[in-house]
């Protein structure tokens, strides 16, 4: 065999190989970029900022839960048992509100019938850069409408084992994730004083005081108009729901003993302020519910608390119990403000 045909027969070989591997991704589509799923086989959704994109292009829903860890615990059906319709989840841990924004309107773009949007209003992530996202090696490619980038997805030989991965989940008699399972993390986690405290590194105080610059309350007014106010005036029949997820009361010490509280309390103030500019906007706030926040039995850090505080934050969501509105936010972040400042924190170390 002389060299010529031998590299025609290397060049088909290798041609051929890399058009079946990008057969087999696209056909079985793990992430779920082109189609739900491929019938008769089974899904196993883990891969957040991976298949998001798919599910909101792909399902049939009326109302997305989306945010940080903070939402992972949500479970739609509850969410749709209290407003009716069909909702899905798509959260991502750490999502800075440029995310959460990405994705509410890829999902807006692909189901205009969508009528509500549950998304948490992180206290960690209020006086954030507008444009910035808190996730390195973002797959982009999933995320645009150009065909040709997908080369990235099915020619990707990190995506073989999650083809494969599908295989073997559908091999095993598992079925695919529901929307209550996907990205729920409460039944793996321990809870109780002895776990938050284990995770909690009292710092020292401090006697400087420390306040919101001017380019900090710019920030914040950026963050919260671009991300979400423009955003909810732009889709005038859909109810955004927006809640400052209740943290233990292990944050608002630490807050306190760093004389950051006034700020903390300031920027989600302001972030409150702008987001009520929008008639369809419901901001809620749990922070005075020491029942919850002073329980330690409710979180599994000094931020994360049980699904189970999830589920009674839909209830009290639909029964608009924490409703901040124009006449009471600034009385109601005021009275939180003294809450902590004045809080014996003493009483749950014991």
């Amino acid at each position: 065999m002389n060299a010529k045909k031998w590299n025609y027969i290397v060049i088909g070989c290798t041609f051929g190989a890399l058009l079946l591997l990008a057969l087999i991704t696209i056909v079985i589509d793990p992430f779920l970029h082109y189609h739900d799923g491929l019938l008769g086989l089974q899904y196993p959704l883990k891969d957040e900022r991976y298949q998001n994109d798919g599910i909101a292009r792909h399902y049939d829903y009326d109302g997305i839960i989306t945010g940080t860890s903070m939402c992972q615990n949500f479970k739609p059906s509850e969410f749709d048992a209290l407003w009716g319709g069909k909702t899905v989840k798509l959260t991502h841990s750490g999502a800075s509100f440029c995310e959460s924004r990405s994705t509410i309107k890829r999902a807006l773009d692909y189901q205009p019938e969508i009528k509500y949007v549950l998304c948490s209003l992180d206290g960690t992530m209020v006086n954030y850069p507008a444009n910035q996202n808190t996730y390195d090696g973002y797959p982009e490619y999933f995320y645009d409408e150009n065909p040709f980038n997908d080369v990235n997805y099915f020619l990707n030989k990190e995506v073989l084992p999650k083809t494969v991965a599908v295989l073997n989940y559908t091999r095993a008699g598992n079925k695919t994730t529901s929307m209550d399972e996907y990205g729920f993390w409460g039944a793996y986690k321990s809870y109780g004083k002895e776990t938050v405290l284990a995770s909690f590194t009292l710092v020292e105080e401090h006697e400087e005081e420390y306040a919101l610059s001017e380019t900090d309350k710019e920030q914040i007014t950026e963050n919260v108009t671009e991300n979400l106010l423009k955003l909810a005036l732009d889709n005038p029949d859909v109810t955004f729901y927006l809640f400052f997820p209740p943290y233990s009361v292990c944050f608002w010490e630490a807050l306190e003993r760093t004389n950051q509280l006034e700020l903390q309390i300031e920027a989600q103030k302001i972030a409150t302020e702008i987001l009520l500019e929008a008639d369809n906007i419901e901001v809620y706030d749990f922070s005075l519910m020491t029942d919850i926040t002073g329980n330690l039995d409710n979180y599994t850090d000094t931020l994360h608390y049980g699904p189970w505080i999830n589920s009674e934050i839909l209830i009290m969501i639909n029964e608009k119990t924490g409703l901040l509105t124009k006449e009471n936010y600034d009385k109601h972040w005021s009275e939180v403000q003294s809450v902590y400042q004045y809080y014996d924190y003493s009483m749950y170390k014991k």
